[in-house]
């Protein structure tokens, strides 16, 4: 008979109904902590509520779920006799999800999974998007980029059954210690912070640009949006001098904001690709110092490597829409066609489209942008 047992972060942190936070409403994200006793809203998502709602998620239906995703996962059936223990880890309190990772043995393997669970109203609000936005994507992008959906359930604590990215771990800008320029540090919860090299960062950018634009549909102009570096969006796995990316969350697939019409010749798709990559250009640069800080601004060093990124991952979906091979060389000689204060007055409205101007993002953009644009002409006219 397989056990179920439920962790904080490790197995070194236990909890169960005897654990003085089991009553205790779960933070609302990864910036507050659990409330105090006298201070509990009855409403709210107690450690309990969540780690029960997911075990019981599991275990429906004689572990049906977890049978038809590990089959899945390593290829062959696997039936409730091939189960072993369950263990289910609280990752960390997101503002959309509170994701659960799930260690479950199978036969002579691990295999692990992923629960994300809506708390939030806002992740309740997004969960059908973000379930269709996943399962669309997964079949018109097969690559593994995403998680797989395998199971969800939209009832009073929505959640749904997904792949967990072994080995992939979260990253942000961080202050370098020896100098105080912003670095790209990842957060191994089995090792000590590490700082990306500048070959490694360059990788890591260029393969998130990739993946969004690969993602981006020329047609229709619907693209992932939104996405955030400082929400933790996107994950990266290193080895040697060379790393991968996965985006572990996608909340909806959508056209351009204020965009009522699709592109319908070659000079409103064009336009509408400069409008997605100066929109690609700006939000890659944003994060918040260690994920949690103040508004950061990467270093034009990412720039030269998003560039190439997009390059590829128009080549891809060009491609993949019957699109010619000149794509690529079309849409650079159609950027630089613009004169300067053309692109600026674009770049202006992408900031006022995508970019609430009451945030700090805004305000960051608005002291770079300049710069940012003369930036980008040099990377495509040289």
């Amino acid at each position: 008979m397989s056990t179920v047992s439920c962790f904080l972060s490790t197995t070194d942190h236990p909890i169960d109904r005897d654990h003085p936070l089991w009553h205790r409403p779960l933070p609302d994200n990864r910036h507050s902590t659990a409330k105090k006793p006298d201070c509990v809203d009855t409403a709210a998502v107690t450690y309990g509520r969540y780690f029960s709602a997911v075990s019981n998620f599991c275990t429906a239906g004689g572990w049906d779920r977890i049978l038809t995703a590990a089959s899945r996962q390593l290829n062959q059936p696997v039936v409730e006799q091939d189960l072993g223990d369950l263990n289910i880890f609280l990752e960390k309190h997101g503002a959309f999800y509170h994701p659960a990772r799930l260690q479950v043995a199978v036969k002579d393997w691990t295999v692990s999974f992923v629960v994300n669970v809506a708390v939030s109203s806002h992740g309740r609000k997004a969960f059908a998007r973000e379930v269709k936005a996943l399962e669309h994507l997964n079949a018109q992008r097969p690559f593994g980029w995403f998680p797989r959906v395998y199971s969800f359930t939209p009832d009073e604590l929505p959640m749904f059954l997904g792949d967990w990215f072994e080995g992939f771990h979260e990253f942000h800008l961080t202050r370098r210690s020896d100098n105080d320029k912003a670095a790209i540090v990842v957060w191994d919860g089995a090792a000590p912070p590490c700082l990306l090299s500048e070959t490694q960062a360059a990788g890591l950018y260029r393969n998130t640009a990739m993946i969004l634009t690969a993602c981006y549909d020329p047609i229709t102009s619907s693209q992932i949006f939104p996405w955030h570096h400082a929400a933790g969006d996107f994950v990266v796995r290193v080895a040697g001098e060379g790393v991968a990316v996965r985006l572990i969350t996608v909340r909806d697939y959508v056209s351009i904001p204020d965009s009522t019409d699709e592109p319908d010749d070659e000079r409103s798709i064009l336009e509408a690709l400069v409008v997605f990559f100066i929109h690609l250009s700006l939000r890659i640069r944003l994060d918040r110092l260690d994920g949690v800080g103040e508004m950061a601004w990467a270093s034009d060093r990412c720039l030269a490597p998003m560039v190439d990124g997009f390059f590829m991952g128009l080549d891809l979906t060009a491609r993949m829409n019957g699109f010619p091979e000149t794509v690529p060389d079309t849409f650079r000689h159609f950027f630089n066609h613009h004169d300067d204060d053309a692109l600026r007055n674009m770049a202006r409205r992408v900031t006022e489209t995508f970019f609430d101007r009451r945030t700090e993002e805004h305000r960051l953009i608005a002291r770079h942008l300049a710069r940012h644009m003369q930036s980008l002409r040099r990377l495509l006219s040289g």
